[in-house]
């Protein structure tokens, strides 16, 4: 399946904004079932243009991106997906289909080329990030199992935080003593305000 995120044709003169994008287009070039939940697709698309310059970019602006130095990738978690970029391909597990797929790249290309013309303005961060996972999350969190968040157990709001149906800020201890470090950090990690 090839299908190009905008048309393909002459363009009389771009406009500085797009001489200033790193990443162009792309276009899907598999559908296939997602090998971690067969409800769902994995989708593997290839893109226009090298965007593995901006990754140490988005290294230092994103919260909670996995970033490869080595393997030159960046991953994240956008709901229940999961998100990997290489310099010209993008493989997605647990999208979809193939709209879902593209409202993924097109908000990921924006986020590249925003980043990109903001570039002057950041520090690029070379070392290499991982993502959390929900231990971490917990180990943040007061652990008391309260349930004044609305989930049963702690660990439970953890995973409901990395899945992106929760925010920190509805544990309602996370900010009390001694427990504000951790939420601190804990906010600062998941980039809430």
């Amino acid at each position: 399946m090839t299908e190009w995120s905008r048309p393909v044709g002459a363009v009389e003169s771009p406009s500085s904004e797009e001489e200033e994008a790193l990443w162009h287009s792309f276009h899907i070039t598999h559908v296939l079932d997602c090998l971690a939940d067969p409800s769902k697709n994995r989708v593997i698309a290839e893109f226009s243009d090298d965007i593995s310059p901006v990754f140490p970019y988005l290294n230092a602006v994103m919260p909670n991106l996995m970033y490869n130095p080595g393997a030159n990738t960046v991953t994240l978690k956008r709901g229940v997906r999961i998100l990997t970029f290489y310099p010209r391909v993008a493989v997605m597990a647990k999208v979809d289909g193939a709209e879902d797929a593209r409202a993924q790249l097109a908000w990921f290309r924006e986020l590249v080329n925003e980043t990109w013309r903001r570039r002057r303005e950041i520090e690029p961060r070379y070392e290499r990030r991982r993502l959390l996972g929900p231990l971490d999350v917990y180990l943040l969190l007061p652990r008391l199992n309260c349930g004044g968040c609305g989930e049963k157990t702690c660990m439970a709001f953890a995973f409901a935080l990395l899945l992106g149906e929760r925010q920190a800020g509805e544990c309602p201890r996370l900010m009390d003593e001694p427990y504000r470090e951790g939420g601190q950090r804990l906010l600062e990690l998941l980039g809430e305000p």
